[in-house]
């Protein structure tokens, strides 16, 4: 079931990509940037979990925590930035998520490079972070790939030792079943009038000859 849903999401993040590739490059210039604080907290229970969050301006992170001291909170920062994207006519204005370059946060003024729907000009994607998707993409493959691997794949073949073990009782049951076979030749061979030891000795050779080439011809008189 894991690996159905990973392969899913695999093959959904594959065909936005595809689409999206054939999006053109559109210059863009943060206009704006809102900055808020994403307040989570989870609480674990005996068979479940609470998770409580909110959405706050950022100035207001230390009278939230002092509300809510029971809990504790995980605080994320989140950027929206107003984009200008385009020139001339065809320039719209609309909104983005922003994220840090290692410790600089989104300012008023950045320029970029975004990837615009021509159907719908308003929506864009940021071209930076194509690199990120293709790995979810990969990553969610490999491990939709592999939980239906170990989940499909043939059992391992019954040990050899019982089937070692029952061709040698087989065959011990056989040999049994030649050596009664050899004797009851030889009593029936003794039984013969006018065979002495030499023609015994004969019928015993020509039945052990028999078993070994598989044949059975035991009592015949020459």
């Amino acid at each position: 079931m894991i690996g159905g849903f990973c392969l899913l999401v695999a093959v959904f993040c594959a065909r936005d990509m595809i689409t999206k590739s054939n999006w053109p490059r559109v210059p863009a210039e943060v206009v704006a940037v809102k900055t808020e604080s994403l307040m989570e907290s989870t609480q674990h229970r005996i068979i479940y979990k609470t998770v409580s969050s909110a959405s706050i301006p950022c100035e207001m992170v230390d009278a939230f925590k002092a509300m809510y001291a029971d809990k504790e909170w995980t605080v994320t920062r989140k950027f929206t930035g107003t984009l200008h994207v385009g020139a001339g006519a065809d320039a719209v204005e609309t909104t983005l998520d922003l994220h840090k370059s290692g410790d600089r946060e989104p300012q008023a003024g950045d320029k970029l490079m975004v990837v615009q729907n021509p159907a719908r000009p308003a929506q864009i994607q940021d071209a930076g972070r194509t690199g990120s998707r293709l790995m979810i993409t990969v990553g969610a493959a490999v491990i939709g790939a592999l939980c239906l691997f170990f989940a499909f794949r043939r059992r391992r073949p019954p040990s050899a030792a019982p089937t070692t073990a029952g061709l040698a009782g087989d065959n011990a049951a056989r040999a049994r079943k030649e050596d009664a076979m050899i004797a009851a030749a030889l009593t029936k061979q003794a039984a013969l009038p006018g065979q002495g030891a030499a023609g015994r000795q004969a019928a015993a050779t020509q039945a052990r000859e028999a078993r070994f080439s598989g044949r059975a011809s035991f009592g015949r008189r020459n």
